[in-house]
């Protein structure tokens, strides 16, 4: 067992030696539709859906969030948000310290596993207060967001424990097959109708209930999970736009760079150029 104690914490006047416990180093609430938001490489990650859903590209896989979930993911990894809801509120944390591995143990909160926890009054006013007093830039302030964060992972950890997970609606049941095949693959040749079968659904009827359910028809969602690793791969490597057109699925460049340029406005160059 680990046992984290207070002789752990050596604190100075500058709160130096506490940075190098655990400290928060940056957060935010991103609202409604937004462009794609990246995050510190170096640090871990919580990200919790107050309301909507969103997809997280974690390295080169996807994970679909939905309101009440929140996910954490460790350092060194290539971290990107799509929000898919224009009534989306998702909150953000970014923190380190060499004791932040043993601390996310300690409290059995398991790195890239995402929980449903609901809506809580009292983790929702943590969340606004560590963002308020993150905001202030006074003396203490990161001391006390390092430990309102502390206490906000604890009640995370609590409620996901003890929290009787949430069953999840008629629809989202019905498509979950499909929904799990393209989170875990998005660049495999399988189409609508195959992704109906595997749901049992008749191919209209699947296509209109993904739809309700996602916000997106099913190759439309499978799309902007593709390009969010095509997004990640232009920024973080040296492959060529044919080398990721192949990689994400597309036989032809040209129709990758023409479907790139739909979704975000902008050519692969174009993109790639501006980071």
């Amino acid at each position: 067992m680990t046992v984290i104690s207070a002789s752990d914490y050596t604190i100075t006047s500058n709160g130096s030696d506490v940075a190098l416990f655990f400290e928060l180093t940056d957060c935010g609430i991103i609202k409604g539709l937004s462009d794609e938001t990246k995050f510190s490489m170096s640090d871990f990650l919580l990200v919790y859906i107050k309301n909507g859903s969103a997809n997280l590209c974690v390295s080169s896989s996807a994970v679909f969030l939905e309101t009440g979930e929140f996910i954490i993911c460790r350092p060194y990894e290539h971290k990107s948000l799509t929000v898919l809801d224009k009534l989306s509120e998702i909150c953000w944390f970014s923190f380190r310290g060499r004791m932040s591995t043993e601390l996310l143990s300690f409290l059995k909160l398991t790195a890239k596993d995402k929980c449903f926890i609901g809506h809580d009054a009292e983790i929702n006013s943590l969340f606004e207060r560590i963002i308020t007093e993150h905001s202030k830039f006074e003396p203490n302030s990161e001391l006390i967001t390092s430990s309102l964060l502390i206490a906000l992972l604890g009640l995370l950890s609590r409620t996901a424990i003890h929290l009787v997970p949430q069953s999840k609606s008629k629809g989202q049941e019905k498509i979950a097959p499909a929904l799990d095949s393209i989170n875990s693959d998005c660049t495999s040749n399988i189409s609508v109708d195959e992704y109906a079968q595997m749901c049992n659904l008749s191919t209209s009827y699947f296509t209109h209930l993904f739809t309700s359910v996602t916000g997106f028809s099913p190759l439309e969602y499978k799309q902007i999970q593709r390009m969010n690793i095509a997004k990640n791969l232009l920024s973080t490597t040296n492959l060529t736009i044919k080398e990721i057109s192949g990689v994400i699925g597309f036989k032809d460049p040209l129709y990758f760079g023409r479907c790139f340029k739909q979704l975000t406005g902008q050519t692969p160059s174009a993109f790639r150029g501006k980071k």
